[in-house]
């Protein structure tokens, strides 16, 4: 009988390499047929598994076990994952994470030899938005130039920026009320810009260094330029050439790095792609083709020979002069329109309208690649809307974690956060107070009635974060952690001086199990949300054994390009963020059980 394959999972410690769990499940085979059909389905698996690209932005650090990038990254190469997407503050870990496991795998010592191919793996680095602290300065008479060409005044927190800087938001820094020190962050794609993050970045050293990894640089959604203009009220038409303007120069300058050596090809992520052309926001993908050939043109004019006005895509044969590679947009259950813009995408790009264009060196194929297929968001993610998840969550059923359990195969809240539920009740329970007068025959103290009063206010509480769980309004994890940390516990805080050790470690417990409770019921509201539909939600049969995140991938795995210029696959990778190496198998799992 052949063994099941479970794809590797490898742990790296500081001073040593090993497998987390292995197995070779090669099998004997029952005849030529028997083993042509498992090479088949192997290859098949081989190409779905591809298909599904690693997201390192919640990626945990070295010190955290089963965590590290080299533990995540060498799994999914194994496990024939190829691309992973690293962010501006985790491009350090990425570098040393992926030469640590390409050294590994194709070492000798290793368990079994692997070899990677030249090029073979891809990282996709992102440069836009810029997060600084500033602290007031007197303001002076002087105006400094306004990147745009005009005279911007000067404000309390000093200069606007470097050239490029587009203000996106300024909060005052926490803890520093008194100070008013403000934390800005701009939005800066300009040449500028592009070439002091490259010169500084540890993954041209990687690229330049490290044969089998390819570097992609994507311009991080552009649309963020227009925001100002926006913000004027100035025309559509006016925000979106200066957007198409902007990310024209952002392009020349990925091109002429390309001919420098310091990256191997560039690309746009941007929540604009998905959405419909009448948003404020919305990002036009003729305009990023169209950007992109006029770099090209600007960069190689001399490959095209005879220049804009008489060179077609046709003409240029096998020299490669456009070096775009890669659009990322938004895809999920819940936001399909990146689908319909992906397929216009493809079927545009194999088209004779795209090939025979006087003078738009258009490049030669664009993969497509689906961001956030787990995470939703009610403004698109154009907004400060809090997100909200497309997954079951593997939760404690008891209290102690001895036992866990999906939320999709529970038939309710876990029984231990009833009893926790209860007990605190019962703690907080103030009758004792109120039969003082009659028992004792006299009036409460001071003490005595603000502690009768914080009982009375915490059971309200805690009887409407309960009465929550069933209302179905629970969306969002991260929209309840604000809550509590904003309202509730400040409230409690604001009622109680001191609780004491009894008290503390009570509310402490039942905080723990209603936020089981919580990711309980939240994952139940959204599968109920996905299975009815309405209100622009699609209809969705899933299955009650499987995970919404699983059913999610299957659903972006299956789409297919529909056209009459090309067929296939839709999407050529599906970001999915793994904080852990088991959370690859499960990426992994979920893909092959679509064949």
């Amino acid at each position: 009988m052949n063994r099941k394959v479970i794809p590797k999972v490898y742990q790296f410690s500081p001073k040593t390499c090993r497998f987390l769990s292995t197995s070779t499940g090669s099998g004997s085979g029952s005849g030529s047929a028997e083993s042509g059909k498992r090479m088949v389905i192997q290859e098949k698996n081989k190409m779905i598994s591809s298909r599904i690209a690693i997201g390192t932005n919640r990626l945990s650090t070295p010190l955290q076990p089963h965590g590290t990038f080299p533990s995540v990254i060498a799994t999914a190469i194994q496990n024939n994952i190829d691309t992973f997407e690293t962010t501006l503050d985790k491009e350090e870990e990425m570098r040393r994470g992926m030469t640590d496991a390409v050294m590994f795998l194709d070492s000798t010592s290793s368990d079994e030899k692997f070899h990677v191919r030249e090029r073979s793996l891809k990282v996709i680095g992102k440069i836009s938005y810029r997060t600084c602290t500033q602290q007031p300065v007197e303001v002076e008479d002087k105006q400094p130039k306004d990147t745009n060409g005009g005279n911007a005044k000067e404000d309390k927190f000093g200069a606007h920026g470097r050239e490029g800087d587009v203000l996106q938001e300024q909060n005052n820094v926490k803890g520093d009320k008194q100070n008013h020190a403000a934390q800005i962050i701009y939005h800066n794609i300009s040449p500028s810009y592009i070439r002091d993050r490259i010169s500084k970045s540890p993954l041209v050293e990687m690229f330049q260094n490290l044969p089998p990894v390819d570097l992609v640089y994507c311009a991080h959604n552009p649309e963020a330029q227009g925001t100002e203009m926006i913000l004027k009220d100035a025309p559509l038409e006016d925000v979106r050439e200066h957007v198409k303007e902007t990310l024209t120069q952002a392009f020349v300058t990925f091109e002429q790095l390309v001919g420098e050596n310091k990256i191997g090809s560039y690309g746009v992520c941007s929540n604009g792609l998905g959405l419909s052309s009448s948003h404020p926001m919305h990002l036009s993908w003729e305009d990023v083709l169209a950007a992109s050939a006029e770099a090209a043109r600007s960069v190689h004019g001399d490959v095209l020979g005879g220049g804009p006005s008489s060179t077609t895509q046709e003409d240029l044969g096998s020299v490669r002069c456009n070096h775009f590679s890669t659009m990322q947009l938004p895809a999920n259950l819940l936001e399909t329109h990146g689908l319909k813009v992906a397929n216009r995408i493809k079927q545009y790009l194999s088209s004779p309208d795209a090939k025979n264009v006087v003078g738009m060196p258009l490049p030669d194929q664009v993969q497509i690649h689906a961001t956030r297929p787990l995470t939703c968001y009610p403004d698109r993610g154009t907004g400060n809307g809090y997100p909200f998840k497309l997954v079951d969550y593997l939760i404690p059923t008891a209290e102690d974690g001895s036992g866990k359990g999906w939320s999709h195969e529970l038939r309710g809240v876990p029984a231990y956060y009833t009893t926790v539920l209860n007990e605190t009740m019962a703690h907080f329970d103030a009758t004792p107070l109120l039969e003082i007068k009659e028992i004792e025959g006299r009036e409460l103290t001071m003490e005595e009635r603000e502690t009768l009063d914080g009982c009375k206010l915490l059971q309200s509480m805690i009887h409407d974060l309960d009465a929550n769980l069933s209302s179905g309004h629970l969306r969002s994890f991260a929209a309840y952690e604000e809550d509590l940390y904003t309202k509730v516990v400040p409230m409690i805080h604001g009622t109680f001086e001191e609780l004491d050790a009894d008290s503390a470690d009570l509310l402490q417990r039942f905080f723990q199990a209603h936020g089981t409770a919580v990711r309980y019921s939240i994952a139940r509201t959204t599968r109920q949300l996905l299975k009815k539909g309405g209100d622009g939600v699609q209809q969705y049969e899933i299955p009650e054994d499987m995970t919404m995140q699983e059913f999610a991938i299957r659903f972006l795995l299956e789409q297919q390009c529909d056209g009459e210029y090309v067929k296939g696959p839709l999407i050529d990778r599906i970001i999915v963020g793994c904080p852990k190496a088991e959370h690859v198998i499960e990426a992994i799992q979920a893909a092959k059980a679509e064949s």
